[in-house]
């Protein structure tokens, strides 16, 4: 299967009171084809969420935050930051108060380095985080841009139903079952079942992590880990 990655301009957000943060940073900015921009308090961060509050919610960009939780804790529950979750977040931090990285870890953080952080550590982490991020992404892009029919039919091939069975299940004949499977695999880049299974399963982990918005896109069914084993079974079975 060759996915092409959409190719979204990067950005970082450092926030830590320790500006050698940002300087190490912004020295490997270049060679991850990033912007970097500082902040240093609570209340910068506020302010700065405001200026670019537009552009992360068109989610046309990259975004990855970098930040010392003693200078500002993320939490889901009625945060003006809770903005920031829905995308990837480097803690970066030397406190010997484990309870405060603890809470950050709990948010769901990308990776954790603690200070002092070599140029190349903080180089690759950035970097797979970025990259993680645009595929998921295009991903998303995809399965936005199934019909209704097309997302009801590839709910039913994950699960590992025949065209036959997909038609009684739809109402709809084979000959329509196979157009609407194809169309799907192709808008999907799937080559074959198994990849589409691997496209859906990262599609629901997106779901579960907050990535996706799922009012601009048409409902698609989760499944479970147990569901998903078991379609991958009967695949091998058949094949």
């Amino acid at each position: 299967m060759t996915l092409q990655v959409l190719d979204l301009d990067r950005l970082i957000l450092v926030a830590d009171r320790e500006v050698s943060s940002f300087k190490g940073i912004n020295r490997v900015r270049e060679s991850l084809q990033a912007n970097v921009e500082y902040v240093a308090s609570r209340d910068e961060l506020a302010c700065w969420i405001v200026d670019n509050k537009a552009n992360l919610t068109s989610k046309n960009i990259a975004f990855v935050m970098v930040f010392d939780p003693e200078v500002v804790e993320i939490s889901p529950c009625g945060s003006e930051f809770g903005l920031l979750l829905e995308y990837p977040r480097i803690c970066i931090t030397r406190s010997s108060d484990l309870s405060t990285t603890l809470r950050s870890i709990k948010t769901g953080l990308f990776d954790f380095i603690e200070k002092p952080f070599s140029l190349e550590q903080i180089r690759k982490c950035l970097e797979l985080a970025f990259f993680e991020y645009e595929f998921a992404t295009t991903i998303n892009n995809q399965f936005r841009n199934l019909t209704k029919r097309e997302i009801e039919t590839c709910e039913l091939v994950v699960l590992g139903h025949t065209n036959k069975e997909i038609s009684e299940k739809l109402d709809i004949s084979v000959k329509t079952v196979k157009v609407h499977r194809a169309n799907l695999m192709r808008k999907t880049n799937a080559k074959t079942v198994t990849d589409l299974l691997r496209l859906h399963d990262t599609f629901k982990s997106n779901t579960r992590q907050g990535l996706t918005d799922l009012a601009t896109i048409p409902p698609l069914k989760i499944l479970n880990t147990q569901q998903t084993n078991k379609c991958e079974k009967r695949q091998k079975s058949l094949a």
